[in-house]
């Protein structure tokens, strides 16, 4: 009889031994009990520092809106000095703005995340009533959140326009600083101005709404 090939048995062994190792590391990881906690405090998170942002962009661009005034529905005793504050305001809104979009991609990411989580931990409720009334609750969430999403989008798209007739102002004011190129401004300015009001307005409700929105996911501990 042929002696046996210790080297082929040793082979075999091993493969039998890591096989179910090798079935259990392909599977998906179990969640842990408190990821979905985890994954609510980093939506939550998220959600109030992009409010934070679109709130802080919406008043640097009032701040601008305001020097641009100063320089061109008042009277002006230091025009270049005025005007230096608003470049540099104006540079600071769109910094805030570029800041804001961000968070609001950042917001988007952590909602699927938070939204994937929930659904996945729904799957394990066995009580179907229950389980339903969970997904029930999952996509009333869900459907809250992207008009939350919708609003802040829409409030920071409608203000780039804005911002932009804004710079051209500032632009024309800086190729001819002088009373009579302020004094040709002053209709475009009181109609920039009204613009700006209602705009401002927009971004303090989808501000609310998405404050409101985050403040219900918040635990009562929190």
């Amino acid at each position: 009889m042929p002696r046996p090939n210790r080297h082929a048995a040793t082979v075999i062994l091993t493969v039998v031994l890591l096989t179910p190792l090798v079935g259990a590391a392909q599977q998906a990881p179990e969640r842990s009990r408190t990821q979905g906690l985890k994954e609510t405090d980093r939506f939550v998170k998220a959600g109030e520092g992009t409010s934070a942002a679109v709130g802080t962009a919406k008043l640097q661009t009032q701040k601008t809106v305001d020097a641009y005034n100063a320089l061109v529905t008042r009277p002006s005793t230091n025009m270049k000095g005025d005007y230096k504050k608003l470049m540099k305001s104006m540079d600071a809104m769109n910094d805030r703005a570029t800041e804001a979009t961000a968070k609001i991609d950042q917001m988007q990411a952590a909602g699927d995340v938070y939204f994937a989580g929930r659904a996945e931990t729904i799957k394990a409720i066995e009580n179907q009533e229950l389980r339903e009334r969970a997904e029930q609750r999952l996509s009333d969430n869900q459907k809250q959140f992207a008009a939350v999403l919708q609003s802040l989008k829409e409030a920071g798209q409608a203000l780039e326009p804005f911002r932009k007739d804004l710079a051209d102002h500032i632009k024309y004011l800086g190729s001819d600083l002088n009373p009579s190129a302020m004094a040709s401004l002053k209709s475009d300015a009181d109609k920039l101005n009204a613009q700006g009001a209602e705009l401002f307005s927009r971004a303090d409700k989808a501000i609310a709404d998405a404050h409101a929105y985050f403040q219900g996911l918040k635990s009562s501990q929190s």
